[in-house]
């Protein structure tokens, strides 16, 4: 009885402190901060400002009241100095603006904090990260944005360069974009870092990883655009600010279960566990510790505040897996991601070459190799004894290698079209500059994608926008919501509309032979809803829908119908993966998050909290 009442008692006191301690750690500086401020400025040299652990307090007074806030980063160490303008502290000014601290102040500034550690990559999340922090500062001149990067090899201008270069995003006002950089954990979130236990390793990494961010700098609000669920908890818990997670897709699905001998927690699935079976005790083990990480992930994202999925397939599955987030209340919508359509959109292109082009990385799940299986399987079945001619179409494989695990791939590929003497057909484009991939999309007539529940596929959107015509996998993003087609009222038939074509394959891991209709080979048939809404949808496979387009139904690709494809395509993208589209919808969620940021000093703090 003693053991619990103890228990209890140390628990409550470790809360206590959690919830107490540790926001006035973060965020009040200590008593007489105003007397250390004053003192560096008064000093007849520079010098750095002595604030102890208090760094994250000190550095937050000084930036809401900088001419430049840029200038407290920490890229160099994290030792402060005060910029040499804000020490000239004229008429008591700079100081003066320190004071400030009332909730409803119209000119009170506020710390946007993005959480991205790798905000120097060049993929599609750091698209979303650019594009959001540009319209977070054209929003209204007194917002602050914060970048959490782990790129500390990298200088912050070198960092703006390098997004002005890859993303075409200038003229960012950089005195308001604000470098944290995160040397302590950054290792822990790398996923090869972790040999056995990898999400529960990357969950604890991006815990530790917000902490440090937390002491360098705690924000007002937490944007968190590369999916590191793990920060949400301190966040919510510490500092009590609104949390806004853009996520590209859920680090746990439940998919993965199917891989399992023992699928669920039920006594039905259990009754197959047979002490007898060493391996029955792996597979019991690696359920509880699936189901114990979903649940886990479930309450980690009741803890945001607005969620944004980039696309449906996304959007589904969080509704599912976080049911606590519209519990509490929370918003959970779709934001689709910024994909430069503007400055891609052309349709005007006079001669196009008949290409299969596939613009992807060198990765197995891009499934490379079904393409090219299907595609000699056209070959072999409708020009068995025919040289190569300009009726057929033949592939451009556009990628990347970025690991040696890429390479591996690719040198898989190159022997697989050696096998299958397909080496006329082929040809294969390896990390060519981003100029090399605007030329292949201006001159090629298809785009491929094969890849199974692709969460989004920005190359797909490139090919509308350039005037691609799409040849894509029916699931996920591409399906559900970029080859959608223009005029819906209009549409064909089920594996086609008035944008592009869809394609599935025996291989895809919802195929279920059971519901096959034994007739036909070349259309496969797939459940989609639930029962009793549950139907049946027929899908042609790759080689059905080349043979449809070049040899049994030509007229679904001439050159009337793919110009009124492209044209289709074309409005489709810039109405709904423009910049443009993005900028505005996501100041609409600041203008939420700006009210929630009120709310919460309000309601979650007591009084020196709330004020500062």
């Amino acid at each position: 009885m003693y053991f619990i009442i103890i228990t209890l008692l140390i628990g409550y006191i470790i809360y206590q402190a959690i919830t107490n301690a540790l926001p006035h750690h973060f965020l009040v500086p200590s008593q007489h901060w105003k007397d250390k401020i004053i003192k560096v400025i008064n000093h007849d040299k520079p010098i750095y400002l002595q604030v102890g652990s208090k760094r994250s307090s000190f550095r937050r007074r000084l930036i809401l009241a900088s001419i430049q806030p840029s200038f407290y980063t920490n890229f160099i160490n994290n030792k402060i100095k005060i910029q040499p303008q804000d020490c000239q502290n004229i008429n008591n000014e700079f100081i003066n603006e320190m004071t400030k601290r009332d909730i409803n102040d119209p000119n009170r500034k506020i710390i946007y904090g993005f959480f991205h550690p790798y905000a120097n990559n060049g993929g599609g999340g750091e698209r979303v990260l650019w594009e959001a922090v540009k319209a977070t500062l054209l929003a209204d001149d007194k917002n602050i944005a914060v970048i959490y990067t782990t790129n500390t090899d990298v200088e912050p201008l070198q960092i703006l360069q390098n997004v002005s270069n890859k993303f075409d995003i200038k003229n960012l006002d950089s005195s308001r974009v604000l470098f944290i950089y995160l040397r302590r954990f950054n290792n822990l979130i790398d996923g090869n870092y972790w040999k056995h236990f990898t999400l529960v390793g990357q969950l604890i990494g991006s815990m530790l990883l917000s902490l440090e961010a937390m002491q360098e700098l705690s924000p007002d609000v937490w944007i968190d655009t590369i999916g590191l669920p793990g920060s949400y908890w301190p966040v919510s818990l510490i500092l009590k600010i609104p949390i806004l997670a853009y996520v590209h897709y859920p680090i746990i699905q439940p998919e993965m279960f199917n891989k399992l001998k023992f699928k669920s927690l039920k006594l039905s699935e259990l009754t197959q566990f047979s002490p007898s079976k060493p391996r029955d005790y792996i597979e019991l083990f690696k359920l509880v510790y699936w189901s114990l990480l979903y649940f886990f992930y479930s309450f980690l994202g009741s803890r945001v505040d607005i969620t944004l999925a980039n696309g449906t397939w996304t959007f589904n599955h969080l509704e599912s897996i976080w049911a606590f987030n519209r519990a509490f209340g929370n918003q959970l919508e779709i934001l689709y991601p910024p994909c430069g359509t503007e400055d891609l959109n052309t349709t005007e292109i006079s001669t196009r070459v008949n290409k299969l082009l596939y613009v992807a990385q060198f990765r197995p799940e891009k499934r490379h190799g079904l393409i090219l299986t299907e595609y000699h399987q056209f070959l072999t079945k409708n020009f068995p004894n025919s040289p190569k001619s300009e009726s057929i179409p033949t592939i451009v494989f556009l990628g990347s290698c970025r690991t040696p695990d890429d390479t591996a791939v690719l040198e898989s590929l190159k022997h697989q079209v050696e096998t299958l003497n397909l080496d006329e057909y082929v040809e294969f484009i390896v990390d060519q500059p981003y100029k090399e991939v605007i030329h292949w999309l201006s001159i090629s007539k298809f785009g491929l994608n094969a890849m199974w529940n692709e969460h989004f596929g920005i190359g797909v959107v490139e090919y509308l926008a350039r005037g691609v015509i799409p040849i894509v996998h029916a699931s996920a993003g591409p399906y559900l919501d970029i080859v959608t087609g223009w005029n819906k009222e209009s549409q064909d038939d089920s594996w086609y509309n008035d944008t592009g074509f869809f394609f599935k394959s025996y291989d895809d891991v919802d195929f279920d032979p059971s519901i096959q209709d034994k007739e036909s080979s070349d259309y496969l048939s797939f459940e989609v809803g639930t029962s009793p809404e549950s139907s049946v949808v027929k899908f042609p496979t790759l080689e059905t829908v080349l043979t449809e387009l070049f040899i049994t139904n030509p007229d679904l690709v001439n050159d009337t119908k793919l110009s009124t494809m492209r044209e289709n395509g074309s409005k489709l993208v810039l109405q709904k993966f423009s910049n443009k589209e993005f900028d505005a919808q996501w100041i609409e969620y600041l203008s939420s998050l700006e009210s929630l940021e009120k709310k919460f000093r309000e309601e979650r703090r007591d009084k020196v909290g709330m004020v500062y």
